[in-house]
Parts: structure tokens; sequence; C-alpha cells
């Protein structure tokens, strides 16, 4: 269930370098040994996290701004469905969904849908 996990915010960034010192030295966050190529990943010592995402245009809003965090994205997929919930599907030569949901190898597994909004959330299993 979703309302027992971790939630974590995620952003983007014209300028990584200029996030991590931003977010290090003036927030006061720490960056995790867990950070991938072209993403900087902040943690808590409550497990909240903070994903900054290297993006080259400006911020238009419409990245995934939520995450909830997920030990069967699958399940949560089929009872977010059953509750009307729509998910977005991605069909990119390196990127795709299959049954709405995309693995990174070496990240995770991911799912998306809009909120009323058109806000992006996401639900994260990590691997």
């Amino acid at each position: 269930m979703l309302s027992t996990g971790r939630i974590s915010a995620v952003l983007c960034s014209t300028d990584l370098a200029r996030s991590q010192e931003f977010y290090e030295q003036k927030v006061g966050l720490t960056l995790s040994p867990e950070t991938i190529p072209n993403h900087l990943l902040f943690e808590s010592p409550d497990g909240s996290t903070v994903l900054v995402y290297g993006r080259p245009a400006p911020n238009q809003a419409d990245h995934t701004q939520v995450r909830f965090w997920s030990t069967d994205v699958e399940r949560d997929v089929k009872d977010l469905l059953t509750r009307g919930v729509v998910f977005e599907d991605y069909n990119f030569p390196n990127f795709k969904t299959v049954g709405h949901v995309a693995t990174t190898a070496g990240v995770g597994r991911s799912a998306w849908f809009k909120d009323p909004d058109g806000n992006t959330v996401a639900l994260f299993q990590p691997e």
C-alpha cells in the first residue's frame, strides 16, 4: 500500500553543479553514494529524498514531481488501475513501459500517472 512507503521529491536542473552546491552548501543535504550519472540524490536520516536530474531546458513542470516508493510496483499498478488511475506509457528506443512499468538496469522499476492537476506522480521500486 502506498500510504506506508517512502515518498520523495523529484526536481530538474539545467546546471547540476550549481544544484549540488546549493543543496549541499545552502540547504545542508548530503549527497547519497547511490547517485547515478546526470542525477543528484540527497537523503535525509528519515529516508526522505530529493532527486535532482539534469535537463538542458528550463523547468516546465512536466517531469515527475512526487515519487512513491514501492516494494512491488506491479502490485501497486494493478491496485491503482482498479481505482481508476490511468498510467502513462512510453515507447522510446531506450525507454519503454511494459504493463505500464519501465525497468532501468541498475536503478529499478517505475510507473507514472498524472494527478487531477496534471502533475506527474511516479511509483518506484529500487533494485
